[in-house]
């Protein structure tokens, strides 16, 4: 019931975040599963072991005790096991995350690599945040093939318009013509000292 109530929990949270970036999204459901899910599974078992050996009025006569003391808390041992599933899920999605994010990375920067699909790839990683990713889409846009060029801009321009703000060291290392398409958008060059 616990788990239920954190995924619940998690549903309602993670649309309301939708138009942020993934990390965001992501560390919110991250939150909810590592931290919510095990806090609610505790404090479960703390009221049951507290209504444990408690009194109670039965509808057919007398006072009486609740029956099991402590063995009532033995069906939630059968639990723990999928409980802690939970986190583990959460943990291997981020490492999946971030080994892919690690790989588009390197497939950005590798002439090997053919420019369409560097370029599908450079257009991928729009909805991601982080100083990682656009040193990476600026490396790109100043890549030979022009059609990677124009995607590492592209991406960049989507990512700056969505922050509103472009680092001045990241913009100086771009040529005239491009530094204009970013200042057209209308950001905020912010100096990074």
């Amino acid at each position: 019931m616990t788990g239920a109530l954190g995924w619940v929990a998690a549903a309602l949270m993670l649309p309301v975040l939708g138009d942020d970036p993934f990390w965001a999204s992501f560390g919110a459901g991250l939150g909810v599963g590592l931290i919510g899910v095990p806090l609610l599974t505790t404090v479960t078992m703390f009221v049951l072991v507290l209504l444990a050996g408690r009194r109670f009025e039965p509808p057919t006569g007398g006072p009486s005790r609740i029956r099991g003391g402590w063995l009532i808390v033995l069906p939630l041992v059968l639990v723990l096991p999928v409980a802690l599933l939970v986190p583990l899920q959460y943990l291997i999605v981020l490492g999946a995350q971030l080994v892919y994010l690690g790989w588009v990375l390197r497939s950005l920067a590798d002439p090997a690599v053919p420019a369409e699909q560097r370029a599908r790839m450079a257009r991928a990683v729009a909805g991601l945040q982080g100083r990682v990713v656009v040193e990476a889409l600026v490396q790109a846009s100043a890549d030979a093939e022009p059609e990677v060029a124009e995607a590492g801009l592209e991406t960049l321009c989507t990512i700056w318009r969505r922050d509103g703000v472009v680092g001045e060291d990241l913009l100086l290392k771009f040529d005239p013509q491009a530094q204009d398409r970013v200042r057209a958008l209308g950001v905020r060059v912010r100096s990074p000292w």
